[in-house]
């Protein structure tokens, strides 16, 4: 699935844009605040129906205004055209409808159009809590099994019910027989989901990150939310009284993670800034590499100042992998020739100039 039209409305200092973009690459460049990564927002919305800047609509849709309108035509590949338009409205009244009909969760949106965002605070995935990676596992998954999102759900449902019971402070049997069997099938399921797709992913990420950064000692491991080669219910029944005393329960695929260690220590401890943004790139572009390599689908790549704390040489070889993808690509830059000598000869690349809201075609 590719963007060939955008239309935006009242976001941010966008109050008017339509543009076509290519199937390939899309350079967006122009100064600082002038509206080019608010393009790549409002195709994040309409991925995943939420900002990437801000949790505050206020703050996304144009000052003055109730709401914002994003429209986009989706190319599959088949050639067949999808129109998508959503509304955000300050008063919670939001609407997503394709091809005129409503759609009625997000996660159909997110399935329609997979997106990865590549921007200076990705680099969060490895300094950030277990909540983020998890969110990075969790999208992977969720493309790559058709049973994953059903069994979250069930998930977040039944340890929502434990933890209401544990706030009690005492829970018979009675009342742990009606989610705990349960909680433990589901949870054990969404382990061997994650635990199988982060193989399938290791060494997708270590042949792309080979080519950025020679970082030999870096291991990718996986932890389920619990003591390894333990039984889920054994973890729930030796956990249940410093449960019941915190009123939540502290072990469960709530708490699952992607480790990155080197020689055994968290490598945030050991990367440098450059190496930590390189290492986010990877496990990105593997991501996508994956999803068209397992599943046929491509994956759309919003690359934000791709240049930031980057030398030429490391842009290089990123454009030369994202090209090697041979999907959509919208990358972002201060100027026209940021970039230029990063992409491999011949590459078609349709720049735009982003300019005070406005945007035109070179």
């Amino acid at each position: 699935m590719s963007v060939q039209h955008l239309s935006i409305q009242r976001l941010r200092n966008l109050q008017q844009v339509d543009v076509e973009f290519d199937v390939g690459i899309n350079l967006l460049y122009g100064l600082n605040a002038s509206g080019k990564t608010s393009i790549l927002e409002a195709l994040y919305m309409l991925a995943l129906g939420r900002s990437f800047r801000s949790l505050k609509l206020a703050s996304v849709i144009t000052q003055g205004h109730t709401d914002c309108l994003l429209f986009a035509k989706l190319r599959n590949p088949q050639g067949v055209i999808d129109s998508l338009g959503m509304t955000r409205r300050l008063d919670g009244d939001h609407s997503v409808r394709l091809n005129g009909e409503t759609l009625s969760s997000i996660a159909e949106l997110a399935s329609l159009l997979p997106v990865q965002l590549i921007d200076p605070s990705t680099v969060g995935l490895i300094e950030a809590g277990p909540s983020v990676r998890r969110q990075y596992l969790d999208w992977g998954v969720y493309h790559h099994n058709p049973s994953f999102f059903g069994l979250w759900k069930q998930a977040q449902r039944l340890l929502k019910q434990r933890n209401s019971a544990l706030k009690c402070g005492t829970m018979a049997a009675t009342v742990r027989a009606s989610f705990d069997p349960g909680l433990v099938v589901v949870a054990e399921q969404l382990n061997k989901l994650r635990a199988a797709y982060l193989k399938l992913l290791e060494p997708v990420f270590f042949q792309l990150l080979s080519g950025l950064v020679d970082l030999p000692d870096l291991k990718l491991g996986y932890y389920s939310g619990w003591s390894a080669n333990r039984d889920y219910s054994d973890i729930l029944e030796e956990t249940l009284e410093r449960d019941l005393r915190l009123g939540y329960t502290q072990r469960g695929p709530q708490r699952a993670d992607v480790k990155l260690t080197i020689n055994g220590v968290n490598a945030v401890e050991r990367l440098s800034r450059g190496q930590q943004k390189l290492v986010v790139v990877a496990l990105k572009l593997a991501q996508g590499k994956l999803l068209s390599e397992v599943e046929g689908r491509k994956c759309v790549f919003l690359v934000d100042d791709l240049a930031a704390e980057l030398d030429w040489s490391h842009r290089r070889e990123i454009c030369r992998q994202l090209v090697n993808l041979d999907t959509q690509v919208f990358v972002t830059s201060v100027g026209p020739n940021e970039l230029t000598g990063c992409w491999p000869e011949g590459e078609k690349i349709k720049m735009f100039h982003v300019k005070q809201g406005q945007v035109s075609q070179d």
